[in-house]
């Protein structure tokens, strides 16, 4: 391989990566909606509602509730149906202000996003007439219960219809993010009950962009030892991915949160993704049950509701016995690479207390397995350098031969011990650490709203700075092409510094190219997250040591010879 063909490969892989993460991955921001929370479609009017959407404080007053105080969710629940319509992540705020609120997960019914689980019961055959509990049923607190849902104090509810039935459920909640319903029937009616019990948990579908593809949100579950996805786009299809399941788990994910019910009980269940109307829901159906006359029947759900956060997950994965768990967290398709490095990252933000400290702990391991290949990259552009008189000699006496020419080359090459492929290796080894890096950053519950520096408050999000409005000063936000802050400035000048210490084409045309690529790479990053910029330039500033530091060796090497 020439130079001049080397410097088109490494150009054409450059372009690839940056143009591939700009068409996979989402990097357009607004400047009104943040880029870690769910959005979602506005000015929807679903069958669920009547009336006119309330604002999501009028519309828990309208019912009686029971209040949910954990140290991780706070929120309620609706007496009426005892739907699960209102929760909060009290650890995550929806903006970086300091008087930002809570993350809202769940919302009633009635509001402009509705997200909310519901578990009823449905009647199979009607030999004869008896009434179920369902959304509109008016549960009762039992007995002289507080109306408070604690990780310590669960509470139940009861209902009974005319004919003799009796339906309790008892709600109970970890001091994490795993709710318990159990539900339990007394058949007192003298006849034989043959139901199933319905779940479902509904809401409003992900606003997808065209570049939401970096992390997956969706409908997912796992059963029959397959990690099962239907994107948004698709539920309108009412696709059945699950028949007769008895062990797995099912519900929607978004980029940072989580809703599912997991499948532990030995009656198997139906799962059934769906769009019925403007909501998309994920439902699940038991096969029949039959309870006796005279006897009782218990059934229990597990309901997982909150943040994505690995080791939580995992926990859960052990303690409850749920298969495959952590991959509602989407590591992609080089999960193998990208997860070890996601631990790498939770390990060094754990010990440093720092996600930016982290980054660049990560970078500098990064840049030292790294360095042998970077060094022989180094070494090899070098000689190639120093080559080029006796390739230029070569060309103007094989020039109307190039079969000769390259036969020649090749012994050149040969005799000097010369790779030219070698010059693009370290690209080449570092593109899936880099594609696998980006999608750590893009998962990592811990770099949402993680600071760096004064103006850079979260590292999962673009720097904020622009140097079109004087960083702010001037009352105008510029258009997001000319969103350029101070950190992709600094990433372009250590790419221009590490660009002017590396040898250099002998051709001129290839060098003005060359000196683009900081320039053009500045309007790319600058779309990018902190942390991913943060990182780019911490490996430029690291390069920049390892040219100084090869150079010499380089020198000595020469002088040897």
């Amino acid at each position: 391989m020439s130079e001049q063909n080397g410097m088109i490969f490494a150009i054409a892989i450059s372009f690839l990566i940056l143009i591939g993460f700009h068409y996979f991955t989402d990097v357009e921001q607004t400047a009104e909606v943040t880029p870690n929370t769910p959005q979602y479609v506005n000015n929807i009017k679903s069958e669920n509602t009547e009336g006119q959407k309330l604002p999501r404080s009028e519309a828990l007053k309208q019912s009686e509730r029971i209040f949910i105080q954990t140290p991780k969710l706070s929120g309620s629940i609706n007496l009426v149906g005892a739907v699960i319509d209102d929760l909060s992540l009290i650890d995550y705020k929806e903006t970086t202000e300091k008087n930002s609120s809570n993350v809202n997960l769940l919302n009633p019914a009635n509001t402009e996003n509705p997200y909310y689980i519901s578990i009823t019961w449905q009647k199979v055959a009607d030999n004869h007439k008896f009434d179920l509990p369902n959304e509109q049923t008016k549960w009762s607190i039992f007995g002289e219960q507080k109306n408070v849902l604690s990780s310590e104090i669960p509470v139940k509810l009861v209902w009974a219809n005319p004919q003799g039935i009796i339906f309790e459920r008892t709600i109970s909640i970890d001091n994490i993010y795993m709710i318990s319903s159990v539900d339990r029937i007394i058949n007192n009616s003298g006849k034989d009950l043959r139901i199933t019990q319905h779940c479902e948990i509904v809401r409003i579908p992900g606003q997808q962009g065209r570049f939401a593809a970096s992390v997956y949100e969706g409908g997912i579950g796992y059963f029959d030892n397959t990690l099962k996805e239907i994107s948004f786009e698709k539920l309108g299809k009412g696709n059945v991915v699950g028949e007769s399941v008895s062990n797995g788990w099912a519900g929607f994910t978004d980029k940072y949160w989580f809703t599912s019910f997991i499948i532990k009980e030995a009656v198997p269940v139906k799962i059934n993704f769906e769009q019925e109307s403007e909501l998309v829901k994920c439902k699940m159906d038991t096969t029949e049950i039959t309870v006796k006359a005279g006897e009782n029947f218990e059934y229990k759900n597990l309901i997982f509701s909150g943040a994505k956060v690995l080791n939580c997950l995992e926990s859960y994965e052990k303690t409850h016995g749920i298969k495959k768990f952590e991959l509602a967290v989407d590591f992609g398709w080089f999960y193998f690479l990208t997860k070890p490095l996601f631990y790498l990252l939770q390990f060094f933000n754990s010990l440093l207390g720092s996600v930016a400290l982290a980054i660049i702990i990560l970078t500098i391991l990064s840049k030292i397995l790294l360095f042998p290949f970077a060094r022989k990259s180094q070494i090899s552009m070098t000689k190639m350098k120093d080559l080029q008189p006796k390739m230029e000699a070569l060309k103007q006496k094989y020039g109307n031969d190039k079969v000769k020419m390259n036969e020649e080359l090749l012994k050149l090459y040969k005799k000097d011990k010369i790779n030219p492929a070698s010059g693009c290796l370290p690209l080449l080894v570092q593109m899936p650490i880099f594609f696998c890096l980006y999608k750590v950053f893009s998962i990592s519950i811990e770099m949402r709203h993680a600071p760096l520096i004064f103006w850079i408050k979260d590292l999962s999000a673009p720097d904020p700075s622009s140097i079109f409005n004087l960083l702010g000063l001037i009352p105008w936000t510029p258009p997001a092409f000319l969103q350029i802050g101070l950190l992709p400035i600094l990433m372009g000048i250590t790419m221009f510094l590490q660009q002017k210490l590396s040898p250099q084409p002998t051709d001129s045309s290839q060098a003005k190219i060359m000196y683009l690529m900081p320039l053009i790479f500045l309007f790319m990053f600058a779309t990018f997250p902190s942390g991913l910029v943060l990182y780019w330039t911490i490996s430029n500033i690291l390069a920049i040591l390892q040219q100084l530091l090869i150079k010499p060796e380089n020198k000595l090497s020469k002088a040897k010879t």
